[in-house]
């Protein structure tokens, strides 16, 4: 039996559209603060808590629209769904645990379909005399497909005796680990040891055992005197018959008793003693308080097997859950970063239990990006509603373009902190990532603090980063390398960007409407063929394209653009003998010039000339151009790029760079993509449209 779905309709910040949360056997909630993530468990924990108070509604439990004030509301309505699914059906399993429980229940949306489970809670508030109002609510169970309407023949009132077979455990953010390590232990791990099948003849024994130390521990001369005294003194003050004969005991009498009194201890230590839980730092609480969720459900496990397999002698008196479900909030707290994997692995590992799975919340990249993208949700605020969206994470079709969907994959898990940005720029690769922090911080707060996300895109894929930020409704800006004259670049990024945008909902018509008609769909499908040298046409696009919050770094790549733009600063980076060389004829001999010192002589050396038509070729790739459409200047800089970032590393070259570049120099000369992609970041940051 598994949890597979979550329905909320007007509960806390969940609005009246209804909001579904699907559920895996582990299950990520992330999203910023106040986004919601914890209502979602509360409201599991409103059903299935093992604590009463837990399951009580509250005034502050109903949803209260932004336009209302509390004082305004008359009535409000709010129910809970939980769908549960059957994989023991599926699966062909003998001895079904869970479903005679609820097979009265059962519904199937047609004759080959499998069965599921409809739980729902109810409730109305009402003003009334009582602070709080008047709240009636009740949990049914639905009878009707998914997708009907509710009406009351189709509801069936829950029993709680029923509603316990599933049991939710909440461990919220700000914890207390040693009461809910007390509450763990008077409550599944003492109802387990309470319900063991304890033979006569053990029981016997323990309590002539126990017997015989308390009489050993009266018969000391220190404790008789203490014990008499008690007795003597207490007669003086009540007369009450029932409670007249005060003893000291050492022990409990019964085998019961001492269950009550039993803990977990821990032995040997550094310290030669046994040391409790009590001694244990607040992460390490929290970690074994984890871990002995994880034994109770193991002991569990092997309870229903025996009651499956061996009926008559089960070491059991105690029927468990059908279902566990861990409803834990933010695991990283108190837990040292290098625990966090371990812990991790082990909330996979009891979420693989037939009878358990795992729901949690975090904001610690370090968990999010062990998840699976499929197995998160996305938690966002609806700032004009003020109420909670729920939204998956969009893949490529795992089938069809395989490709793609384990790159967006890999890339969405290396880069988590995404999900929690206020904005996402998307570059080529690590020169982005490098380049634009610096260069904004140099005029605005640390991109950190500013909550921008830089996030490489490899050169590929750029349309599922959009529909996958746009479906989460995250503000992102592109900046994409023009890459003029090799393959593909060009009127060709032109292209595939009007492709990409079209294929993500933007209007075709007005993205291809240009001053004087709308461009026909012919020229539209050559427009990679056009001609280059119009750069006038080209510039005109580039800048049409800005404002759907697409950039191009110009005319070649982010790299060319910062070399051209600081390229003394670079060159400065060079030791006397470090930098380009080149072996030319002078005076009948051969001499090894460095390429600073020829660059500027008129007329050039003839080897020089070819070494700059050699780079310009292996600048501008196989199946690049020729470098006609750059300026001589450009071509000139094309060998200090093979040198640069052909031959070396781009990242430390940059970062070398920005060493001798100072903030102010940096604030002052900019080029200009920058300053336009800035200030449509500064726009995207307030909330602001293009």
């Amino acid at each position: 039996m598994k949890l597979a779905k979550i329905k909320l309709h007007n509960y806390k910040c969940f609005g009246p559209e209804e909001q579904t949360i699907p559920i895996d056997d582990i299950t990520a909630f992330i999203g910023n603060n106040s986004s919601g993530k914890t209502a979602a468990l509360l409201a599991l924990n409103c059903l299935f808590s093992p604590n009463s108070t837990d399951r009580i509604l509250k005034r502050s439990d109903f949803h209260l629209p932004k336009e209302k004030k509390p004082d305004e509301m008359e009535s409000q309505e709010l129910y809970i769904e939980t769908v549960f699914v059957f994989d023991e059906i599926e699966n062909e399993k003998e001895g079904t645990f869970s479903v005679p429980t609820f097979f009265k229940s059962l519904i199937v949306d047609n004759p080959d379909g499998a069965p599921y489970l409809r739980i729902r809670l109810e409730a109305t508030w009402e003003k009334s005399s009582s602070v709080e109002g008047a709240i009636e609510s009740k949990i049914y169970y639905i009878t009707c497909p998914e997708g009907e309407e509710i009406t009351e023949d189709v509801k069936t009132t829950a029993n709680r005796k029923e509603l316990d077979r599933i049991r939710v455990i909440y461990v919220p953010a700000v914890r207390d680990p040693a009461k809910q390590l007390k509450n763990a232990s008077g409550t599944m791990m003492h109802q387990i040891m309470s319900n063991i099948n304890w033979s006569a003849a053990v029981l016997e024994k323990v309590k002539t055992e126990i017997d015989k130390l308390n009489a050993q521990f009266l018969e000391e001369k220190g404790v008789s005197i203490l014990g008499t005294s008690i007795h003597t003194q207490w007669e003086s003050y009540d007369s009450d018959m029932r409670y007249s004969n005060a003893q000291l005991r050492f022990n409990s009498t019964d085998i019961d008793s001492s269950i009550r009194k039993s803990e977990v201890v821990f032995s040997p230590s550094v310290t030669g003693k046994e040391c409790t839980v009590d001694d244990m730092s607040d992460g390490l609480r929290s970690l074994f308080y984890i871990s002995l969720v994880d034994s109770i459900l193991d002991v569990e496990a092997k309870i229903q097997h025996e009651m499956e397999t061996d009926a008559k002698n089960v070491s059991f008196n105690f029927i468990p859950p059908a279902l566990t479900i861990i409803a834990l909030e933010e695991p990283e707290n108190h837990i040292a970063p290098h625990l966090i994997g371990k812990l991790v692995t082990n909330l996979k590992q009891i979420s693989c239990k037939s009878t358990a799975q795992t729901v949690l919340t975090s904001h610690s990249t370090a968990i999010i990006k062990r998840f699976e993208p499929e197995k998160i949700r996305y938690f966002r605020l609806d700032a004009d509603s003020y109420t909670t969206k729920v939204r998956c994470i969009t893949l490529p079709d795992k089938e069809k373009l395989s490709e793609q969907y384990k790159f967006i994959k890999e890339a969405v898990k290396a880069y988590p902190e995404l999900y929690f940005a206020k904005l996402v720029i998307l570059g080529e690769g690590d020169s982005e990532e490098i380049i634009l922090p610096r260069i904004w911080s140099a005029s605005h707060n640390d991109i950190d603090i500013s909550g921008i996300s830089i996030v490489p895109l490899g050169g590929r894929h750029v349309n599922h980063f959009w529909r996958l930020l746009n479906d989460l409704e995250i503000p992102h800006i592109t900046l994409l390398d023009l890459d003029k004259e090799r393959d593909n670049g060009g009127w060709g990024r032109i292209k595939y960007v009007i492709e990409q945008l079209i294929q993500n909902g933007y209007d075709k018509k007005s993205l291809l409407m240009t001053k004087n008609s709308l461009l026909s769909d012919e020229k539209f499908a050559n427009m990679h063929n056009w001609d280059v040298n119009k750069s006038s046409v080209l510039e005109s696009w580039i800048d049409y394209l800005e404002q759907y919050n697409v950039f191009f770094s110009t005319p070649l790549d982010i790299d060319f653009m910062m070399l051209e733009h600081y390229g003394d600063v670079y060159k400065s980076l060079l030791a006397s003998n470090e930098g380009p060389r080149l072996m030319v004829l002078e005076n009948g001999e051969q001499h090894q010039k460095m390429i600073k010192d020829i660059e500027s002589i008129d007329p050039p050396y003839p080897e020089y000339t070819k070494r700059i038509t050699d780079d310009v070729h292996h600048t501008l790739k196989e199946c690049g151009g020729d470098g006609h459409t750059y300026s001589t200047q450009q071509k000139k800089l094309m060998v200090w790029y093979t040198y640069f970032f052909l031959n070396r590393g781009k990242p430390a070259t940059h970062i070398e760079a920005f060493s001798n570049l100072s903030t102010d120099y940096l604030k002052a000369n900019q080029p200009d993509v920058f300053e336009h992609l800035f200030q449509a970041a500064e726009r995207a940051l307030k909330g602001k449209k293009q």
